[in-house]
């Protein structure tokens, strides 16, 4: 049995790694423009201030690490088209040469396509998008000669560069068109974030921007009637499913533009599976489809992938389930699970509850169904956000109603009222 992937991100890796830890004998054989070995996407970041720095580097994912398992890696190549009537693809080699391979498995893992809105000079020199460390590379070594940089978006990642950004001592600009992670937080902790940012960091929440500014490269970027300095302008604003190789082999796109798939990620031709950013999940609570271009969404659909082709009747359930945790301006940030927003999307009607904890100087928001069963989470803490983050995703696996099995106090309330209990108040 001969399966190739197309894509080197975490779908395609634990895909590859899966199939491998269930097929001794398969021949994998994996397909990718990369020439970095993999690396953490949340970290790219790094690659502004050590461009050459292997510091972000997974080293389970590495060139090295998957010829070791016996799975073939061919970099620096583009796959132009296909034919599943043949079960083949074609591709450029790093030469530039077309090569022809044959597989018995496809596994599609071909990422997402930036998401850059139709703007008056978006198309200058220094407007750029960031994926992946090949991105960032270019930036971290002309790093010197930038001062101020404009970025549009307020996602993880857009925070994430504007945090390096800022570090490096550059004038950082946030244009946000409405507030930060509106999609990932409620309003009261999106506020809650912006309220633990750097005052001098500029923030502009509820403008977009009119036009980019400059000749031949970025000078400067027009917003709600200011002009903002610029060297570079970061577009933060999310991907599209990449769906080009998809729609020429000929299977079926999805309502929301990504490829449809089953619950073992199949497609609609019966040997090509597809995984990560390109796809349309199915929404576990409600059966529809959904886009969550997210990494650790992305490994586990590779994982049911490898497993599927491998021929395991396994079925993993946690798939669509939101995870996203990051330390940011020194503040943990940690999305489970829907919002309201994400739900209200699904026809979910939902209720917020919100706590705070001044001892760890926490901010909670739970999103429950009508019935009380917890759907969702989010955590802004100065620390212990995983620790209360893996109470709340317990929590939605087993289905609990809220009132039945709410959070834990954290340990500094615990041992406070324990003090209180044998002392009595000694405010």
């Amino acid at each position: 049995m001969k399966v190739v992937l197309v894509g080197y991100g975490p779908s395609s890796v634990a895909a590859a790694t899966t199939l491998r830890a269930f097929d001794k004998d398969a021949e994998i054989c994996l397909i990718t423009r990369e020439e970095h070995p993999a690396h953490r996407r949340p970290g790219v970041a790094h690659a502004i201030e050590h461009p050459d720095s292997s510091g972000i580097d997974i080293a389970d994912s590495s060139f090295e690490s998957l010829h070791e398992k016996n799975i073939e890696v061919i970099t620096s190549a583009d796959v132009i088209s296909g034919d599943s009537s043949t079960n083949t693809l074609l591709y450029l080699d790093s030469k530039g040469n077309e090569t022809q391979i044959h597989y018995d498995y496809l596994i599609l893992g071909a990422g997402g396509v930036p998401k850059v809105p139709v703007l008056p000079g978006s198309t200058l020199k220094g407007v750029l998008t960031i994926q992946t460390i090949e991105d960032t590379i270019p930036i971290g070594k002309r790093i010197d000669s930038i001062q101020d940089v404009v970025i549009i978006g307020a996602g993880f990642s857009g925070i994430e560069m504007a945090e390096k950004f800022y570090k490096l001592g550059k004038n950082t600009h946030m244009i946000v068109r409405s507030r930060l992670m509106r999609r990932q937080l409620e309003e009261v902790m999106s506020t809650e974030l912006l309220h633990r940012l750097p005052r001098d960091l500029h923030v502009h929440c509820g403008v977009s921007p009119d036009k980019i500014n400059g000749d031949d490269s970025v000078k400067s970027v027009s917003v709600n009637g200011m002009e903002i300095a610029a060297d570079i302008v970061l577009f933060m604003t999310g991907v599209r499913p990449n769906i080009q190789l998809a729609k020429e082999i000929g299977i079926r796109i999805g309502s929301l533009g990504g490829i449809v798939v089953n619950e073992i990620m199949q497609t609609s031709i019966d040997n090509i599976y597809a995984i990560g950013d390109c796809i349309e999940l199915l929404d576990g609570l409600t059966g529809k489809p959904i886009l969550m271009p997210i990494g650790s969404t992305a490994a586990r659909a590779g994982r049911q992938a490898g497993a599927a082709v491998a021929g395991s009747k396994k079925i993993y359930d946690d798939i669509s389930l939101r995870l996203q945790y990051d330390r940011l301006f020194n503040t943990d940030i940690v999305c489970i699970g829907h919002s309201s927003t994400t739900a209200k999307n699904l026809g979910l009607e939902t209720e917020i509850h919100h706590f705070e904890d001044s001892f760890e100087h926490a901010h909670v928001s739970l999103i429950t169904k009508k019935d009380g069963t917890l759907i969702g989470g989010q955590v802004i803490s100065s620390r212990l956000g995983s620790q209360i983050g893996f109470q709340i995703l317990e929590r939605i696996e087993e289905k609990t109603k809220l009132d039945e099995s709410p959070l834990l106090d954290s340990r500094h309330k615990q041992l406070d009222s324990l003090l209180d209990s044998i002392f009595g108040s000694i405010r």
